[in-house]
């Protein structure tokens, strides 16, 4: 793509001669060095003075210096006017996608965590060869926090220095520590850090992970292994900015980051993941401000997206009323690592000015592929041999010439259609849109665009990344989880708006700009102290005069000093899980893998799990935990290690299993949240299971089952029953998820939930052996749950082999089947959701996005609701639609699982859709994933499903336990209409016709 013509091509570099500047200038260098292209422009007064556009070197600084030099030249002022320079990079998320042993180091782990997380281990769930480029070593160090601040164990200074000397007897030079809960409190991380830096020594990289993600043990723990594997390559990198900027004079460097805004360079060299996605952010940024005049109007209610064209892929987001992008919902997996850090929520297509177009028979395609950076020697209308986007929109004589009509006009067809679709799922409001589009390659887009309104092409367009960057701002965040006590919620809000901006303030920013952005409370469900989990962010203008120089004047980065280090450029790939704004699956299937002609591996009786077996039970567990029940993934990982230790994960089958035979019921307590957090440890479970074997005078028993078949507790029966060699039975006790203990099909038959134990793992194990009756029973069981940290392993009545085979039938075979579907469908690019419903009998009640979600909590349970509203999946160039067209909305409530979905049209009665016994699952729209209520949040596209009741819970007595009436619903039941129940198959029935 040739730069536009109000910003010079690159003739080399320009040197400036550096001079003092008597006070703070007005001028701002914005820089974004991306895989192709560095921008450069210049700002005073948020007005672009000039732009410059030179393609990115193989070296650090030399384009960056160029991009300066010519930039200052073209805006014909002296250097020392320039306050300060701030630069966006795609560097360091590069080097961990090109996996280059060059840039990343070993980084060894110490967790402060007792007795927790050890069955979850660092980097199993890497990719092999990141896992092999960065797993240095890793141990557990007594320590951690419980959710309501109390200690799990102080931290052991012994443990510390023992870990120091094997981490020094190896070698390793980066060192990550985290502890549970730290975020919260991070005293004992801070601690512990200076423990290890005083045994270690000199020449030792320590860092804590309180300071790099948010809560979510393993999430966190893997974006600050990331981190510690990239900073001594980040710190070259800054370094590299810092020689560049120098040339300046006295002038301030900052690196923007992936919310849009800014950090000290020192900072960003410490904490290089923050910057992994700030290109997308600033882009959207600029285009903020290069269109403000025209998005001006406040009386426009219509919703602002950024559409940015670039000569590979578009990227799409929507711009909030802050002139921020809307952030991503959920998890966003990096180079395969999952991780949690915040992230803009964009939509990514394989769609730019470079994509190849090609034709086959009557079908003409546009990308995945491009020229890239090649454009002008690979392009027709520069006199190469290939057709790209770019020659369809050419005005150059070879390239009218040369492509016959109809493929431009059929290619052309081909892109709206493309950009049309992906506009409609990035929409969260029906009517009408408003688009600024930006980027280099944005020529290629038309004029109109179904489901727009209006297309703003602002001036410096191809350099809006880079006006982002100059117009960052500095800000400061709170992410902790606080219990009211002497001081309510609200106070506990206040408290950490203060934090947030005494944090902002100490990073730069001025006090006096300062404003709240995102003010988040969610309570822990299933405690019944109240805890809530509060997010707080702030922002504001850069003080004037802030002292963060380049370097101080006496330590210059020396050119000599200064070891050149080859960048090459990362030409971006396109895949179909490129977009971060959808809670992808927690896995990846491989390629070489035919899922359609995958067979579980049966022996007899036995199912022997594979790693793909996991894989499919994730979803589908999660698809039959109906909003609740927790990830499992800290349980999946656990169970990968198994495999991977070449140890045997077995269900047993169900039919077969010998009348005296004695099954243990297991699974977890508490709250999900605190689940991800204060990862499970060996013996939560299994402690609680030894209780009810001591309480009924057992010394041995066969068979292990989930008290439900939803999320997490799935996978820790499977785990609770490998650790005492045995298998799980394919059933559970629910066959779907409910939230109260009593909940069960047992309990329809008034059998009794005791003997009972609930276990922490820490030797603390409470009993139950003959509460009053269940309700008893579910009461002492939820307060000694709390009184153990809000999550303890759990173990019931035990169940003889007679009474098992009445149980629900093959629980695990049916969440495989389900996950197999999706997991079929993603592989075969087809709508996970639509074979879902095909392969279930599944009722399809609603698509749309996220508007509202609404919490609280009572008796320990998280009550709420989510509003949705509608968008069109059919919009085509020539539709129209209207801000006066009704807006038809979902409401579901819920409490811990979905209760209820209920239509609102407005002029028209609410319609209820389904209710419980129904199983009623959100489904993330990209890829079928299913979500649970912490999952909910603004702007997230779902699909919502109902899938039929099994008939026990249909029953008189069933819908008295968990219908409607149960939670206080004023509605009577109606199944959703999908024929008669099937009884769900096994997979012996299935694979080995029943034998």
């Amino acid at each position: 793509m040739s730069p536009p013509a109000t910003c010079k091509a690159s003739e080399g570099p320009i040197y400036v001669e550096a001079t003092m500047p008597p006070k703070p200038a007005s001028c701002i260098i914005g820089i974004d060095v991306g895989g192709t292209n560095t921008d450069s422009v210049i700002l005073q007064n948020d007005k672009v003075l000039a732009c410059y556009k030179t393609p990115t070197t193989p070296d650090i600084q030399e384009g960056v210096e160029r991009a300066i030099a010519a930039v200052v030249q073209e805006a014909d002022i002296q250097s020392h006017h320039v306050a300060s320079v701030k630069i966006g990079t795609t560097q360091f998320v590069n080097a961990v996608l090109e996996q280059d042993s060059s840039k990343l180091d070993k980084v060894a782990i110490v967790r402060l965590c007792g007795p927790y997380s050890r069955g979850s281990p660092p980097f199993v769930d890497f990719p092999p060869k990141l896992r092999a480029l960065m797993e240095g070593h890793y141990g557990y160090v007594d320590g951690g926090y419980q959710v309501d601040g109390s200690l799990i164990l102080p931290l052991n200074v012994d443990q510390l220095k023992e870990q120091a000397s094997i981490i020094k007897s190896k070698s390793i030079r980066s060192v990550v520590v985290i502890g549970i809960y730290s975020p919260s409190n991070p005293t004992q991380e801070e601690d512990a850090r200076k423990i290890l830096g005083t045994e270690l020594g000199p020449g030792y990289d320590i860092s804590c992970s309180y300071a790099v993600g948010r809560l979510g043990f393993l999430e966190r723990e893997n974006a600050s292994i990331l981190n510690a594997s990239l900073r001594r390559f980040a710190r070259h990198v800054i370094d590299g900015f810092r020689y560049a900027v120098q040339k300046l004079g006295r002038c301030k460097l900052y690196i923007t980051l992936n919310d849009g805004t800014l950090s000290k360079a020192s900072t960003a060299a410490e904490y290089p993941v923050r910057c992994f996605s700030s290109g997308p952010t600033n882009s959207a940024r600029g285009a903020a401000l290069l269109a403000k005049v025209e998005t001006s109007d406040m009386s426009d209610e219509r919703e602002i997206l950024v559409v940015d064209v670039g000569g590979t892929t578009t990227d799409i987001c929507a711009l909030l009323k802050t002139g921020y992008p809307r952030q991503s919902a959920a998890f966003v997996k990096i180079a395969g690592v999952r991780t949690n850090f915040t992230i803009p929520d964009v939509r990514s297509i394989a769609l730019g000015g470079g994509s190849l177009v090609r034709t086959k028979g009557d079908q003409t395609s546009v990308g995945p592929d491009s020229v890239g950076a090649k454009l002008e020697k690979e392009g027709i209308s520069f006199g190469g041999q290939t057709l790209t986007a770019t020659d369809l929109v050419s005005k150059d004589a070879l390239a009218q010439e040369n492509i016959p009509s109809k493929i431009r006009s059929s290619a052309l067809l081909e892109i709206q259609r493309a950009l049309e679709e992906a506009i409609d799922i990035v929409k969260t409001k029906q009517g009408d849109a408003k688009v600024i589009l930006v980027g280099g390659g944005s020529i290629i887009i038309p004029g109109k665009i179904a489901g727009v309104g209006e297309v703003i092409r602002p001036k410096y367009l191809a350099v809006a990344n880079a006006v982002g960057a100059a117009i960052g701002k500095i800000s400061g965040a709170v992410d902790m989880t606080v219990v009211p006590g002497a001081r309510t919620i609200d106070q506990e809000i206040e408290s950490a708006k203060a934090l947030a901006i005494e944090r902002c303030v100490a990073a730069g920013g001025n006090s006096k700009t300062i404003e709240v952005v995102e003010v988040d409370a969610v309570p822990v469900s299933y405690v019944t102290n109240g805890a809530t989990r509060l997010l707080v962010r702030v922002v504001g203008d850069l003080l004037e005069g802030y002292e963060e120089t380049h370097s101080s004047p006496d330590s210059p980065v020396n050119s000599d000093a200064f070891e050149t280090l080859s960048i090459s450029p990362l030409r971006k790939i396109y895949t179909d899980e490129s977009s971060a704004t959808t809670k992808g699956s927690s896995y990846e299937i491989a390629e070489h893998i035919d899922i359609n002609s995958y067979r579980p591996r049966i022996e007899g009786d036995f199912w022997y799990l594979s790693e793909l077996d996991l894989q499919f039970l994730q979803d589908g567990t999660g698809v039959l935990g109906v909003g609740s029940c927790g990830e499992p993934y800290p349980a999946y990982v656990a169970c990968l290690l198994a495999l991977r230790n070449g140890e045997d994960i077995t269900i047993r089958r169900q039919d077969t299993l010998p009348d005296d035979a004695v099954v243990l019921v297991a699974g977890f307590m508490g709250s999900p949240t605190v689940y991800l957090e204060r990862i499970p440890g060996l013996n939560e479970v299994t402690d609680a299971m030894k209780g009810v074997m001591q309480t009924a005078g057992m010394s041995k028993f066969d068979a292990v089952i989930p008290n439900e078949i939803g999320g997490m507790n799935a996978f820790e029966a499977l785990l609770a029953a490998h650790r005492f060699n045995k298998s799980a039975l394919d059933s559970d006790l629910v066959a779907r998820a409910y939230p109260k203990v009593w909940q069960t099909v047992r309990c329809l038959e008034d059998i009794p939930i005791a003997p009972a134990a609930v276990a922490d793992g820490v030797g603390n194990t409470m009993m139950f052996p003959n509460p009053r009756d269940n309700l008893h029973a579910e009461d002492l069981m939820r307060d000694a749950c709390t009184d153990l940290g809000s999550l303890s392993g759990m173990c019931v009545n035990p169940v003889h082999g007679i009474e098992a085979k009445t149980l629900p039938k093959n629980s695990f075979s049916h969440a495989w089947m389900i996950g197999r579907s999706i997991a079929l469908s993603r592989s075969l690019k087809k709508d996970p959701v639509t074979s879902l419903l095909e392969s279930e009998h599944g009722v399809l009640l609603f698509t749309g996005k996220i508007i509202s979600v609404t919490r609280h909590v009572a008796e320990g349970f998280t009550r709420g609701s989510v509003l949705l509203e509608a968008f069109s999946e059919n919009h085509t160039s020539c539709s129209t639609s209207s801000n006066s067209d009704p807006v038809t909305s979902l409401l579901v409530d819920f409490e811990n699982e979905n209760l209820s979905a209920i239509l609102q049209t407005p002029g028209q009665h609410d319609r209820v859709l389904a209710v419980c016994p129904d199983l009623i699952t959100f489904l993330d729209k990209a890829n079928g994933a299913p979500l649970g209520i912490s999952d909910y949040k603004y702007g997230l596209r779902v699909s919502v499903i109902a899938l039929r009741a099994p008939p026990m819970w249909t029953t008189k007595r069933g819908l008295e336990m968990g219908g409607p009436k149960a939670f206080g619903l004023d509605m009577e039941y109606q199944g959703v209409s999908v024929g008669d129940y099937e009884e769900p198959k096994s997979v012996w029935e299935m694979f080995r016709g029943g034998k």
